[in-house]
């Protein structure tokens, strides 16, 4: 299924996912007895949010690719400014040992299923209209 959103509707999209994961993550770390967070961290998931949707408009620009082609360029692209960002944030607050793995198995897996179910999703649809 192709992904076709306003600028309008990115900025909302934003917005709730950055509070959903913003909100979780403060649940488990006061669950975890964690009571501070740093504001460069909170600023870092803001962009992280803001390139990973904000990217979802590459598929605006390349109508007629592949599903695949286009999924696979989505991919590479978000990743890429997501590494250099975490490379550029290390140069103004100490980054974890393990930032980079992390963020890599904190945004790829979910990437796989978002993908999967708009593969899946825009599959049925397209079955179902015929």
């Amino acid at each position: 299924m192709r992904i076709k959103i306003s600028l309008k509707n990115a900025f909302l999209l934003i917005c709730i996912v950055f509070t959903a994961l913003t909100v979780t993550s403060s649940g488990i770390s006061l669950l975890q007895g964690q009571t501070t967070d740093i504001h460069a961290h909170l600023l870092m998931r803001f962009v992280i949010t803001f390139l990973g949707i904000g990217s979802i408009l590459v598929f605006n620009l390349f109508p007629d690719w592949p599903l695949p082609a286009i999924y696979g360029l989505h991919y590479v692209i978000t990743m890429s400014f997501i590494l250099l960002l975490i490379w550029t944030g290390g140069f103004f607050v100490e980054l974890h040992p393990n930032a980079y793995r992390d963020i890599f198995l904190n945004f790829t897996p979910i990437y796989i299923l978002i993908s999967t179910g708009f593969i899946i999703f825009g599959r049925y649809k397209k079955k179902r209209l015929t």
